[in-house]
């Protein structure tokens, strides 16, 4: 409701209150709830609370749920918790709360959740945890920063539904007896120091829906035991060590969604089915050793929209059914071996990364505007083999804001519908054959920021309309064929540090005036007809 200013010690006047919510306020300073006997609920999250939470509890002996989270309350955890003997529902995430979690707190036996992530806590996590067999839901992690590693015992806490300890520096090994969790729907580990393999136990967590190990330093193979996860929608194990061929099980979970195990040394071939019979939405393999050919119907489903498979050893032609692919957000297969042409489609795409690639062909000139290319918004093409011109049709991409295909055979001029792309922010076409003069209509691209025509066959004047981009930063038009005089109002781009106009054929007097006072040197040298105090 917006209120804001102190609680009142008199609210504890209200002895016969059963449940008490005034979370989602601004209230502000120290407050201390005792003496109501009937009380059963207490919702203070969501406040700017502060002092420690040592309260009289005996004096509320009825409460079953006290949620006092994202407040500023610091000191120790409270002890006097203990005479709850009700409690159910403890949350005193984000928060101030430092020093250890008491072992008594294994005491509160009735406890079905418990959260003390997001404070500044430390020490062990202590094994009497595992005494909490009621515990439904379980949250440690976060900003808290622990000795040692997961207690074995909890394996104990066969009722677990949801188990986070993720960003906390836990290290050793995962427990095997997390394997005995059979009740358990998500399993978060991210974000820690654990080493060792990933346990075989962890194939008898049936149930188990969210399965987040990344971030971690484990090794070894993913084990086969794992084929039994058949509810499995999410599976994290990116930025490990883990090794091995990626088993073809994967391709056979029913549910799968989101598949991420980039940063890995993985090897082998994707499994060739992969999302033929899935709901997959989001794959990453990138940052592997995986070789092999990137599989047909990875979009059976029409709902992948993510597909990163960048820096590994795939060859062979990007499948010609991507192209029809309309959920399609996100495409990144740079620095790979891949070759054939570019599939034509892709409709809703927003992001697209193909370089350092040998892919070879021509650039698809696209009338067809049905397919919505209003939305692309990066390609990255650098480095292939592409050729002949490009396309007219660039036009068809006015949220365009990078543009890269440099170090590729494109030829012929640029079209002057480049000056189309006003969203543009970097344009980088240097190390082509393109021909003619740069159009005025460049001028247009207002927003630039990085501009590179540099390596091509370019001639004719450097226009002056380039001058009008004033955001412009970056500059190089060298080892052209650029003729006639550098026009003085380049010299007004106050934006403009860094500009090369070498090895073309420019002549007359070099201005001196405003940012050509900047420029080094020999961003002017091999123009023989260039004449000035360089």
């Amino acid at each position: 409701m917006a209120l804001y200013g102190s609680v009142s010690p008199d609210i504890t006047r209200l002895d016969k209150l059963m449940e008490l919510s005034i979370d989602g306020n601004n209230f502000t300073g120290e407050i201390k709830i005792e003496n109501m006997t009937c009380l059963r609920f207490l919702n203070i999250s969501n406040n700017q609370f502060i002092g420690n939470l040592d309260w009289n509890y005996s004096s509320l002996a009825n409460l079953q749920v006290l949620d006092a989270y994202n407040n500023n309350f610091s000191g120790y955890l409270p002890i006097g918790l203990l005479n709850l003997k009700n409690l159910k529902y403890l949350e005193l995430g984000g928060n101030y709360f430092h020093g250890r979690i008491p072992a008594s707190y294994g005491n509160l036996v009735g406890l079905e959740y418990l959260s003390l992530a997001g404070n500044d806590l430390r020490g062990k996590l202590p094994r009497e945890l595992g005494n909490l067999t009621n515990l439904k839901e379980i949250y440690l992690g976060y900003y808290n920063v622990y000795e040692g590693g997961i207690p074995a015992e909890y394996g104990k806490l066969v009722n677990l539904v949801h188990m986070d300890l993720s960003s906390c520096e836990l290290d050793g090994s995962i427990p095997a007896e997390l394997g005995n969790l059979k009740s358990l729907d998500t399993l978060y580990l991210h974000i820690n120091r654990l080493s060792g393999p990933i346990p075989k136990e962890l194939g008898n967590l049936t149930n188990l829906v969210y399965l987040d190990l990344s971030v971690n330093e484990l090794t070894g193979e993913i084990p086969y035991e794992l084929t039994n996860l058949k509810q499995i929608r999410l599976l994290k194990l990116f930025m490990n060590r883990l090794h091995g061929s990626i088993p073809e099980f994967v391709a056979d979970y029913p549910k799968l969604e989101t598949l991420a195990l980039w940063m890995n040394n993985f090897t082998g071939f994707i499994p060739r089915n992969l999302g033929q019979n899935q709901s997959l939405q989001d794959l990453d393999l990138s940052s592997n050793k995986l070789t092999g050919t990137i599989p047909k119907n990875m979009c059976a489903s029409k709902q992948l929209s993510i597909l990163i498979l960048r820096v590994n050893f795939l060859f062979g032609s990007i499948p010609e059914d991507l192209g029809s692919c309309s959920s399609l957000v996100r495409v990144r297969l740079g620095q790979n071996y891949l070759n054939g042409s570019i599939p034509s489609g892709l409709p809703e795409l927003y992001f697209l990364e193909l370089q350092n690639n040998m892919l070879s062909g021509p650039l698809s000139e696209n009338s067809n505007t049905s397919l919505n290319q209003t939305k692309l918004g990066q390609i990255n093409l650098s480095n292939n083999k592409l050729s002949g011109p490009l396309p007219f049709s660039i036009s068809h991409f006015p949220s365009l804001q990078i543009l890269l295909l440099s170090e590729n055979s494109f030829s012929g001029p640029l079209p002057p519908s480049i000056g189309e792309l006003h969203q543009a922010v970097k344009l980088d076409l240097s190390g082509n054959a393109l021909t003619g003069e740069i159009p005025h209509e460049i001028g247009n691209c207002v927003h630039l920021d990085y501009l590179d025509l540099s390596q091509n066959n370019l001639s004719g004047p450097i226009p002056e309309e380039i001058s009008s981009i004033r955001n412009l930063n970056y500059l190089n038009l060298s080892r052209n064929h650029l003729n006639e005089t550098l026009p003085d109002s380049i010299g007004s781009m106050k934006s403009l540090t860094t500009a090369d106009f070498s090895f073309n054929n420019l002549s007359g007097m070099l201005p001196v005036s405003g940012q050509f006072s900047v420029f080094n040197a020999s961003s002017f040298t091999g123009n023989q007809q260039l004449c000035g105090p360089y």
